[in-house]
């Protein structure tokens, strides 16, 4: 199976923001064409395409992404999963993996559900951003919202 790049990463979850701007862009020249007065519509503001600060994606369901390697962190505490994430993406940066599969849990055995995989979530946008592009929920056949999949910088 091929590895997908940066560049195809990016076009996969910014698809759905360019289909909005083409369908918007169409009702505006319709209105345009069917005589709509300029005044009583508004041109569409574009929607930004450049990279964007938050790091958390979501995949399309259309997509199954490739991992190179997976953590899991089901029975660790937060303190525990923290030094195995930074351990872990030390390892596969070094290894050269791109991307790699964290699993957290549902938290369906817990007094508060999800409590890791909140956790997890604060740390990979806060600490973890050293390491990576993006990271989004795992698609279901991966563990869905009890997994995150990692894309590492190169």
């Amino acid at each position: 199976m091929r590895q997908i790049s940066d560049d195809e990463w990016e076009e996969i979850f910014l698809a759905d923001k360019k289909q909005k701007e083409r369908e918007d862009r169409e009702l505006f020249e319709q209105a345009l064409a069917n005589g709509v007065g300029k005044s009583a519509i508004k041109e569409p503001v574009p929607h930004a395409i450049a990279k964007s600060i938050n790091l958390q994606r979501s995949f399309p369901k259309s997509v199954s992404p490739e991992i190179d390697a997976t953590l899991d962190l089901h029975t660790k505490t937060k303190d525990e999963s923290i030094m195995e994430l930074r351990s872990f993406f030390q390892q596969t940066a070094s290894a050269g993996d791109r991307t790699v599969l964290v699993i957290t849990g549902k938290g369906h055995h817990s007094e508060k559900k999800g409590v890791l995989r909140d956790y997890v979530r604060k740390w990979l946008r806060g600490e973890g951003r050293q390491w990576l592009l993006w990271f989004a929920e795992a698609p279901k056949k991966f563990g869905g919202s009890g997994a995150w999949v990692v894309r590492l910088k190169p």
